[in-house]
Protein backbone atom coordinates (compact mmCIF):
# COMPACT_ATOMS: atom_id res chain seq x y z
CA UNK A 1 0.00 0.00 0.00
CA UNK A 2 1.04 3.06 -1.20
CA UNK A 3 2.00 5.81 1.83
CA UNK A 4 0.73 9.22 1.88
CA UNK A 5 3.09 12.17 3.41
CA UNK A 6 2.51 15.07 4.16
CA UNK A 7 5.22 18.12 3.38
CA UNK A 8 4.83 21.53 4.75
CA UNK A 9 6.94 23.92 3.38
CA UNK A 10 7.47 27.73 3.51
CA UNK A 11 10.81 27.23 1.28
CA UNK A 12 13.45 28.13 3.83
CA UNK A 13 16.05 25.75 3.99
CA UNK A 14 14.79 24.48 7.23
CA UNK A 15 11.75 22.82 5.43
CA UNK A 16 13.92 21.70 2.34
CA UNK A 17 15.82 19.73 4.86
CA UNK A 18 12.93 17.80 5.89
CA UNK A 19 11.88 17.37 2.55
CA UNK A 20 14.89 15.52 1.83
CA UNK A 21 15.00 13.22 5.03
CA UNK A 22 11.44 12.10 4.24
CA UNK A 23 12.29 11.01 0.84
CA UNK A 24 15.88 9.20 1.55
CA UNK A 25 13.76 7.53 4.59
CA UNK A 26 11.10 6.22 2.28
CA UNK A 27 13.30 5.90 -0.95
CA UNK A 28 12.56 2.23 -1.31
CA UNK A 29 8.44 2.20 -0.55
CA UNK A 30 5.85 3.65 -2.62
CA UNK A 31 5.02 7.16 -1.57
CA UNK A 32 2.71 9.81 -2.32
CA UNK A 33 4.25 13.17 -1.52
CA UNK A 34 1.82 16.21 -1.02
CA UNK A 35 4.26 19.52 -0.70
CA UNK A 36 1.90 22.12 0.60
CA UNK A 37 2.92 25.82 1.04
CA UNK A 38 -0.15 28.47 2.55
CA UNK A 39 0.12 32.10 2.34
CA UNK A 40 -1.91 34.99 3.62
CA UNK A 41 -4.60 37.05 1.91
CA UNK A 42 -4.52 40.82 2.49
CA UNK A 43 -7.34 43.15 2.83
CA UNK A 44 -7.34 46.31 0.72
CA UNK A 45 -9.66 49.29 1.38
CA UNK A 46 -11.16 51.73 -1.64
CA UNK A 47 -7.74 54.12 -1.81
CA UNK A 48 -5.06 51.04 -2.20
CA UNK A 49 -7.49 50.04 -4.37
CA UNK A 50 -7.17 52.59 -6.72
CA UNK A 51 -3.33 52.72 -6.47
CA UNK A 52 -2.87 48.78 -7.27
CA UNK A 53 -3.50 47.20 -10.01
CA UNK A 54 -6.13 44.10 -8.79
CA UNK A 55 -3.81 42.12 -11.16
CA UNK A 56 -0.65 43.10 -9.14
CA UNK A 57 -2.27 43.08 -5.38
CA UNK A 58 -0.39 41.52 -2.98
CA UNK A 59 -2.90 39.02 -3.00
CA UNK A 60 -2.08 37.74 -6.68
CA UNK A 61 1.71 38.50 -5.73
CA UNK A 62 1.63 36.25 -3.06
CA UNK A 63 -0.16 33.46 -5.04
CA UNK A 64 2.46 33.61 -7.71
CA UNK A 65 5.26 33.28 -5.17
CA UNK A 66 3.71 30.07 -3.68
CA UNK A 67 3.01 28.63 -6.88
CA UNK A 68 6.38 29.34 -8.30
CA UNK A 69 8.22 28.31 -5.48
CA UNK A 70 6.55 24.80 -5.23
CA UNK A 71 7.73 24.52 -9.04
CA UNK A 72 10.94 25.23 -7.84
CA UNK A 73 11.05 22.59 -5.53
CA UNK A 74 9.53 19.79 -7.76
CA UNK A 75 12.14 20.35 -10.41
CA UNK A 76 14.95 19.70 -7.70
CA UNK A 77 13.04 16.73 -6.43
CA UNK A 78 13.09 15.05 -10.07
CA UNK A 79 16.79 16.69 -10.64
CA UNK A 80 18.16 15.79 -7.14
CA UNK A 81 16.02 12.62 -6.38
CA UNK A 82 14.43 10.92 -9.18
CA UNK A 83 12.57 7.69 -7.88
CA UNK A 84 9.79 5.70 -10.02
CA UNK A 85 8.59 4.75 -6.86
CA UNK A 86 7.66 8.08 -5.50
CA UNK A 87 4.90 11.10 -6.93
CA UNK A 88 5.00 14.12 -6.04
CA UNK A 89 1.49 16.66 -5.73
CA UNK A 90 2.29 20.61 -5.08
CA UNK A 91 -0.64 22.24 -3.28
CA UNK A 92 -1.16 25.88 -2.58
CA UNK A 93 -3.58 27.36 -0.34
CA UNK A 94 -4.47 31.10 0.40
CA UNK A 95 -5.18 30.41 4.57
CA UNK A 96 -3.51 29.19 7.62
CA UNK A 97 -1.10 26.51 7.80
CA UNK A 98 -3.13 24.60 10.37
CA UNK A 99 -6.43 24.71 8.16
CA UNK A 100 -4.88 23.51 5.18
CA UNK A 101 -3.09 20.62 6.84
CA UNK A 102 -6.25 19.31 8.49
CA UNK A 103 -7.85 19.92 5.32
CA UNK A 104 -5.44 17.84 3.70
CA UNK A 105 -5.25 15.24 6.01
CA UNK A 106 -8.63 14.61 5.86
CA UNK A 107 -9.24 14.67 2.13
CA UNK A 108 -6.28 12.62 1.61
CA UNK A 109 -6.27 10.20 4.26
CA UNK A 110 -2.59 11.26 5.27
CA UNK A 111 -0.20 8.53 6.92
CA UNK A 112 2.82 10.74 8.18
CA UNK A 113 3.13 14.27 8.73
CA UNK A 114 6.83 15.51 7.83
CA UNK A 115 7.76 19.20 9.16
CA UNK A 116 10.71 21.18 10.22
CA UNK A 117 11.38 21.83 13.62
CA UNK A 118 10.44 25.30 13.54
CA UNK A 119 9.93 27.48 10.14
CA UNK A 120 11.73 30.76 8.66
CA UNK A 121 10.62 32.92 10.68
CA UNK A 122 10.44 31.69 14.39
CA UNK A 123 14.39 32.32 15.57
CA UNK A 124 13.52 31.62 19.19
CA UNK A 125 16.66 29.21 20.26
CA UNK A 126 16.93 25.82 21.90
CA UNK A 127 12.89 25.88 21.26
CA UNK A 128 10.50 24.14 18.20
CA UNK A 129 8.40 26.40 16.21
CA UNK A 130 5.08 27.61 17.09
CA UNK A 131 3.35 26.09 14.02
CA UNK A 132 4.70 22.75 14.31
CA UNK A 133 3.65 22.76 18.11
CA UNK A 134 0.02 23.90 17.32
CA UNK A 135 0.44 21.06 14.35
CA UNK A 136 1.47 18.40 16.51
CA UNK A 137 -1.01 19.56 19.37
CA UNK A 138 -4.12 19.89 16.86
CA UNK A 139 -3.66 17.59 13.79
CA UNK A 140 -4.20 14.30 15.82
CA UNK A 141 -5.48 12.08 12.99
CA UNK A 142 -1.63 10.77 12.39
CA UNK A 143 2.00 10.97 14.01
CA UNK A 144 4.05 14.09 13.06
CA UNK A 145 7.73 13.66 12.25
CA UNK A 146 10.11 16.85 13.26
CA UNK A 147 13.13 17.29 11.48
CA UNK A 148 15.91 19.93 12.73
CA UNK A 149 17.99 21.98 10.90
CA UNK A 150 20.90 20.24 11.59
CA UNK A 151 20.06 16.50 11.01
CA UNK A 152 22.39 14.51 8.68
CA UNK A 153 20.12 11.42 7.02
CA UNK A 154 21.29 8.40 8.48
CA UNK A 155 18.93 5.70 8.21
CA UNK A 156 17.40 4.99 11.67
CA UNK A 157 19.37 2.64 13.40
CA UNK A 158 17.87 3.14 17.14
CA UNK A 159 14.75 4.90 18.06
CA UNK A 160 13.97 5.91 21.51
CA UNK A 161 10.34 5.74 23.00
CA UNK A 162 9.91 7.73 25.65
CA UNK A 163 7.11 7.43 27.88
CA UNK A 164 5.73 6.15 31.46
CA UNK A 165 3.46 3.99 30.17
CA UNK A 166 0.26 6.13 31.77
CA UNK A 167 -0.82 7.04 28.26
CA UNK A 168 -3.09 4.44 26.24
CA UNK A 169 -1.77 3.87 23.10
CA UNK A 170 -3.08 4.29 19.53
CA UNK A 171 -2.40 0.88 17.78
CA UNK A 172 -2.39 2.96 14.13
CA UNK A 173 0.15 5.32 15.67
CA UNK A 174 2.46 2.60 17.33
CA UNK A 175 2.33 0.40 14.72
CA UNK A 176 3.51 3.28 12.10
CA UNK A 177 7.00 3.65 14.84
CA UNK A 178 7.31 0.12 14.12
CA UNK A 179 7.43 0.11 10.31
CA UNK A 180 9.96 3.13 10.52
CA UNK A 181 12.31 0.76 12.53
CA UNK A 182 12.03 -1.83 9.91
CA UNK A 183 12.70 0.18 7.04
CA UNK A 184 16.27 0.15 8.50
CA UNK A 185 16.16 -2.39 11.27
CA UNK A 186 16.51 -0.54 14.10
CA UNK A 187 16.31 -1.33 17.57
CA UNK A 188 13.48 0.55 19.66
CA UNK A 189 14.65 1.39 22.82
CA UNK A 190 11.50 2.33 25.53
CA UNK A 191 12.78 4.80 28.09
CA UNK A 192 10.67 5.48 31.14
CA UNK A 193 10.50 7.12 34.16
CA UNK A 194 9.04 5.26 36.97
CA UNK A 195 8.59 6.38 40.68
CA UNK A 196 9.41 4.33 43.15
CA UNK A 197 10.22 1.62 41.01
CA UNK A 198 6.83 0.23 40.19
CA UNK A 199 3.95 0.13 37.77
CA UNK A 200 0.17 0.46 38.59
CA UNK A 201 -1.83 -2.13 36.96
CA UNK A 202 -2.52 0.44 34.17
CA UNK A 203 1.08 1.17 33.29
CA UNK A 204 1.83 -2.89 33.46
CA UNK A 205 -1.23 -3.22 30.59
CA UNK A 206 0.34 -0.55 28.45
CA UNK A 207 4.24 -1.91 28.11
CA UNK A 208 2.31 -5.31 27.69
CA UNK A 209 0.36 -4.00 25.11
CA UNK A 210 4.05 -1.97 23.80
CA UNK A 211 5.63 -5.89 24.27
CA UNK A 212 2.75 -6.71 21.87
CA UNK A 213 3.26 -4.25 19.01
CA UNK A 214 7.04 -4.75 19.13
CA UNK A 215 7.25 -8.52 18.35
CA UNK A 216 8.38 -8.65 15.16
CA UNK A 217 10.57 -5.51 15.71
CA UNK A 218 14.05 -5.60 17.99
CA UNK A 219 13.08 -3.85 21.31
CA UNK A 220 13.89 -3.69 24.91
CA UNK A 221 12.89 -1.13 27.93
CA UNK A 222 14.55 1.16 30.19
CA UNK A 223 13.43 2.31 33.35
CA UNK A 224 15.18 5.18 34.81
CA UNK A 225 14.33 6.37 38.54
CA UNK A 226 14.79 9.88 40.71
CA UNK A 227 15.96 11.65 37.28
CA UNK A 228 14.07 14.78 34.98
CA UNK A 229 12.66 13.50 31.80
CA UNK A 230 14.29 16.01 29.48
CA UNK A 231 17.77 15.83 30.97
CA UNK A 232 17.66 11.53 30.96
CA UNK A 233 16.78 11.56 27.97
CA UNK A 234 19.30 14.06 26.30
CA UNK A 235 22.17 12.16 27.82
CA UNK A 236 20.85 8.63 27.06
CA UNK A 237 20.31 10.03 23.34
CA UNK A 238 23.96 11.32 23.17
CA UNK A 239 25.39 8.27 25.03
CA UNK A 240 23.51 6.05 22.25
CA UNK A 241 23.77 7.77 19.58
CA UNK A 242 20.14 7.09 18.97
CA UNK A 243 19.02 8.80 15.88
CA UNK A 244 15.45 9.40 16.29
CA UNK A 245 13.38 9.65 19.40
CA UNK A 246 9.16 9.10 19.89
CA UNK A 247 7.00 10.00 22.35
CA UNK A 248 3.48 10.07 23.35
CA UNK A 249 1.82 13.45 22.56
CA UNK A 250 -1.08 13.95 25.01
CA UNK A 251 -4.20 15.61 24.53
CA UNK A 252 -3.34 19.30 25.40
CA UNK A 253 -4.99 20.52 28.83
CA UNK A 254 -6.83 23.40 29.30
CA UNK A 255 -3.69 24.88 30.58
CA UNK A 256 -1.42 24.19 27.64
CA UNK A 257 -4.04 25.44 25.00
CA UNK A 258 -4.13 28.74 26.97
CA UNK A 259 -0.30 28.73 27.65
CA UNK A 260 0.25 28.42 31.08
CA UNK A 261 1.95 25.12 30.76
CA UNK A 262 4.17 23.39 28.52
CA UNK A 263 3.17 21.07 25.59
CA UNK A 264 4.03 17.13 25.56
CA UNK A 265 7.24 18.13 23.36
CA UNK A 266 8.62 20.89 25.36
CA UNK A 267 8.49 19.09 28.39
CA UNK A 268 10.78 16.72 26.71
CA UNK A 269 13.64 19.31 25.74
CA UNK A 270 14.71 20.33 22.45
CA UNK A 271 16.73 18.11 20.15
CA UNK A 272 19.08 20.17 17.64
CA UNK A 273 20.35 17.06 15.26
CA UNK A 274 17.78 14.71 15.83
CA UNK A 275 14.25 13.87 14.45
CA UNK A 276 11.16 13.53 16.83
CA UNK A 277 8.24 11.18 15.78
CA UNK A 278 5.55 12.48 18.02
CA UNK A 279 2.38 9.96 18.32
CA UNK A 280 -1.06 10.55 19.61
CA UNK A 281 -2.89 8.85 22.74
Amino acid sequence: MRKKILLPTDFSKNSWSAIQYSVRLYEHQECDFYILNTYSTEAFGLKNALLVDPEESLNKISERRSEEGLGDILNRLMVEYPNPKHNFFVVSRATTLLEAVEDLTNSFDIDLIVMAAKGISDEREGKYGRKTLEIIQDIRKCPVLVIPKDVTFDQPKEIVLATNFDSDFRASEVKYLSEIAKIGNARIRVVSLVENGSLSQKQKQNKMMLRSYFKDVDHSFTALDNVQMAEALSCFVEINKSNMISYINKKPSIWERFGFAKPSLGKLGYFKNVPVLALHD
